[in-house]
């Protein structure tokens, strides 16, 4: 595709502790969608951009796009997780990017390949 879908993305870390969160102190038995908000959507070609940022790297890329995008949008609502957790502050995408790759880097020869 051309990269132009816009996509809501998760830091791990950010997960794990709305997670614990959840587990000690969501009672609801309706389910709550851990989302980051909708105007922190980020195009996929933005994405792959941080991702060859933090990898330094100086290639070509090229888009495949007699690929189809698929749909444009698929934000999820956050609304419950904010009427709980108002202030959670999510981790900007690109320190999120950079703190993963230099993770994968230091880890490669045992991480999953």
């Amino acid at each position: 595709g051309t990269g132009a879908a816009q996509r809501q993305f998760i830091y791990n870390l950010d997960l794990a502790k709305l997670f614990i969160w959840a587990l000690r102190e969501y009672k609801e038995k309706e389910p709550i969608i851990f989302s980051p908000d909708e105007v922190d959507e980020l195009s996929i070609k933005d994405i792959a951009k941080m991702i060859l940022e933090a990898f330094d790297f100086k290639g070509e890329v090229k888009f495949l796009t007699e690929k189809p995008d698929g749909q444009l949008k698929k934000t999820a609502n956050n609304a419950k997780m904010r009427k709980y957790l108002p202030q959670f502050q999510f981790t900007p995408t690109r320190e999120a990017v950079r703190e993963t790759v230099e993770w994968y880097v230091k880890n490669y020869d045992s991480a999953r390949k």
